[in-house]
């Protein structure tokens, strides 16, 4: 295979992912390729216990699935466990119980719950979150653009389930590539990054 060829076929996956954000006639089928391409996280997990090595989350806006704002600037000295989770992604359908338990065992503390829900259509993202009953609410990116402000800290909008711990002073506490297994390890890694 020529040395054109190759560069063009290692070049497609990007142009499907450029073209997410069109809304085009074409994008229920990019979203297809981009399920197909789904890379499950690694399971791994990283903390940074000592405030002074932790480094600043992106703000996060955008609008719900019911298409109100979003804006953690508003959230300001809260606690934020931002997961990102797909309808069509086998781990966040199993996580979900555990999210909505230790959202549940948090509620009246300083901690608010976000979802980035990626390249599901509304209606189907709807549906996710009614069946398992998701109180808090997530923020639409069909199109990837929120996950993508975190790609410089190792994650990729294709490996979810990802949840992402953010203090007080909205900087990243820890990361969790991959299934959380229950939600009790997610309300103890809320109760470090109170302490702090």
């Amino acid at each position: 295979m020529g040395l054109r060829r190759r560069t063009m076929l290692a070049a497609a996956p990007l142009l499907a992912l450029a073209a997410c954000g069109d809304g085009g006639a074409d994008s229920n089928r990019v979203n297809e390729i981009n399920r197909d391409r789904y890379v499950s996280g690694d399971g791994s997990n990283y903390r940074w216990e000592d405030p002074e090595d932790r480094f600043e989350a992106p703000r996060l806006q955008g609008e719900d699935l019911d298409g109100n704002p979003i804006d953690t600037d508003d959230w300001a000295g809260s606690v934020i466990v931002v997961n990102f989770w797909g309808s069509w992604c086998a781990p966040c359908v199993a996580e979900a119980p555990h999210l909505v338990d230790a959202a549940a065992a948090l509620e009246g503390q300083p901690v608010r719950f976000l979802g980035v829900n990626i390249r599901d259509g509304l209606d189907t993202a709807r549906s996710f979150e009614n069946r398992w009953g998701v109180q808090y609410p997530s923020l639409y990116d069909e199109a990837g653009r929120v996950a993508d402000q975190f790609v410089d800290f190792g994650l990729s909008p294709n490996s979810i389930p990802a949840t992402i711990l953010i203090d007080a002073e909205h900087r990243v506490f820890s990361i969790w590539r991959g299934e959380l297994a229950d939600a009790e390890t997610l309300t103890a890694d809320v109760a470090k990054a109170l302490e702090t």
